[in-house]
């Protein structure tokens, strides 16, 4: 009998093990956020100071949007068997580990809206790269000609390196990155000066849920390098002087619909932490499980979860700055999502040459706008070495969209008080392509400087290269007596009679102004009563005349 009843508990005990179900990973959405312990009159809980600060500075309401999701209904849910993995404030919902059982349960409380499966779940932790550390030595490196080193190229192209001269490298500008690992960025010598000053932070890896980003995927790390680098003679990138927070959003190890789920957390941990501007290398169109692959006409901007979430990023202030995808060598062919997104700076691919590269996703969007918004170098664009002080080429629009992320932080800084849309504007009206808009690269290359005098004059159209009326000297300046600066100014139009004369610091603070009558057609005596010049700093020297404006740089030497 004894015998019997160790048998029949075995055979019950392998029964139920055997039928152990298997949990998925789903998206939870409520219907609304009731006995919330938050305010919208008390956001300083739930959003920090710079959050703050960045929807003050844009005009931006705080909403009930912006408060968190009911901590009474998460509490239901995880009595019901499930574990919460994320949460999402801005589309009310969360994303849960359970099985199918649960989730039927879950179904019936009133204040679930509705369950969607996004993907299975992995048991083990992703340790296929993690702790890889390869002893790096700090030796001396080979310097180029330029400061840039081999980033030069791609700097040059969208004509960043004026923004550069001007004292704009990025300061005071917070950029997250989300990607799939950052696997030694935390010693990589090209963001030495990064991690001394602070300003490298680690996030939160929403993959595993943990702290540890520096892991899983060298990906991050070399988008991070196309920004950030900070080597001159070797490498320096667009934006060496802001502030990184790095997100690990997307699983290698396979793709599925949580990792929207995972970008959507990542963007809103990033607009709470008071993040200015997101470069997104990522993009979704089809899925390893085949029921989650996208059509194409879903591309339309609000279809899926991470285009409604970037829309909602956008009404907040941020500027997400995403690749606009790699297949238009490929059988889907056009942009994936976030890229399709309206409040998303979809960023395409070109060679040296300025051509498209043969990769990157065409547009329009399903809905027929016009995508990628702008373009910029993506193949054979150089990256940092994750292993050594070596630079090596890659291709994709995953590192195109950092390019254009770190200038757009370059171009922000000279104008902290101009909205998000007003930067994205900017950019796309200083495109080469702007006259004759395609879907192969949108609005073109941008110019950044030109985009920079687009904000200066608040005139979308300025006419930056044809001196035919007025010529100033790219350089100049000098001091005739205390309180007048010498500018040459060369008139050959002679129906000019009138003009205004602005100058803009570098941070694009207007500082002198005047309108005159051109009385000596050879140069320009600016009077300044109170001394606002500085020497050895450079400013904006801007001449309206009744058609045009013309800028030029203003060195005082």
């Amino acid at each position: 009998m004894r015998y019997f009843l160790i048998i029949l508990f075995l055979f019950h005990f392998l029964a139920s093990f055997g039928q152990e179900e298997v949990q998925g990973k789903y998206w939870l959405s409520f219907t609304d956020k009731a006995n919330s312990n938050f305010s919208i009159l008390q956001p300083q809980y739930f959003l920090s100071p710079r959050a703050i600060e960045r929807r003050h500075q844009q005009g931006i309401a705080i909403t009930a949007e912006d408060l968190p999701v009911s901590e009474s209904y998460l509490d239901a849910v995880t009595a019901k068997g499930a574990t919460i993995l994320n949460k999402s404030k801005w589309m009310n919902s969360t994303t849960i580990l359970a099985s199918e059982k649960t989730v039927e349960s879950l179904l019936k409380l009133p204040f679930v809206k509705e369950v969607l499966y996004v993907g299975k779940n992995f048991a083990k932790k992703n340790t296929q790269t993690v702790g890889l550390k390869t002893g790096i030595q700090k030796v001396a490196y080979s310097t180029l000609e330029s400061e840039y080193g081999y980033g030069e190229r791609s700097i040059e192209m969208v004509e960043g390196k004026a923004l550069h001269e001007i004292g704009s490298k990025g300061e005071d500008k917070m950029i997250a990155i989300l990607d799939g690992g950052f696997t030694n960025a935390d010693i990589m010598p090209f963001f030495d000066k990064m991690r001394m000053e602070g300003r490298i932070i680690e996030g939160w890896d929403f993959v595993d849920n943990d702290a540890t980003v520096y892991e899983s995927s060298p990906h991050g790390s070399q988008v991070l390098s196309v920004m950030g680098s900070d080597l001159p003679g070797l490498f320096t990138g667009t934006a060496p002087k802001a502030t990184y927070v790095l997100f690990k959003t997307e699983d290698v190890r396979g793709e599925y619909l949580f990792e929207e789920c995972n970008w959507i957390a990542g963007v809103e941990y990033a607009d709470s932490m008071g993040v200015d501007i997101i470069n997104s290398s990522l993009g979704y169109t089809t899925f390893s499980d085949l029921n989650m692959n996208y059509k194409y006409l879903d591309m339309d901007g609000q279809t899926s979860l991470a285009s409604k979430a970037a829309d909602i990023a956008f009404s907040k202030g941020l500027m997400i700055v995403s690749s606009a995808g790699n297949s238009g060598d490929n059988q889907w062919r056009y942009i994936g999502t976030p890229a399709d997104a309206r409040g998303v700076l979809a960023v395409g691919a070109t060679d040296e040459f300025g051509e498209h590269a043969l990769f990157s996703s065409f547009g329009p969007t399903a809905d027929g706008r016009v995508k990628p918004n702008v373009a910029a170098l993506g193949q054979s664009i150089p990256v940092a070495s994750i292993y050594s002080y070596n630079v090596h080429e890659s291709h994709g629009t995953s590192f195109s969209s950092p390019l254009i992320a770190g200038m757009v932080a370059t171009l922000w800084q000279s104008f902290p008080n101009k909205t998000n849309k007003e930067i994205f504007d900017a950019i796309e009206a200083s495109g080469n392509n702007k006259d004759a808009l395609n879907y192969n690269l949108g609005h073109g290359i941008p110019d950044f400087w030109k985009a920079h005098q687009i904000l200066l004059s608040g005139d979308a159209n300025p006419s930056l290269n044809q001196m035919d009326n007025i010529e100033l000297a790219t350089i100049s300046g000098t001091t005739q007596k205390e309180g007048e600066i010498y500018i040459p100014l060369f008139f050959n139009n002679n129906t000019i009679s009138k003009y205004k004369i602005q100058i803009h610091d570098a941070l694009g603070n207007l500082i002198y102004e005047t309108n005159d009558e051109v009385k000596n057609r050879n140069h320009l005596i600016v009077n300044l009563a109170q001394p606002t010049l500085t020497f050895s700093q450079s400013y904006s020297i801007s001449i309206h005349t009744k058609d045009q404006v013309y800028i030029k740089k203003l060195q005082l030497m």
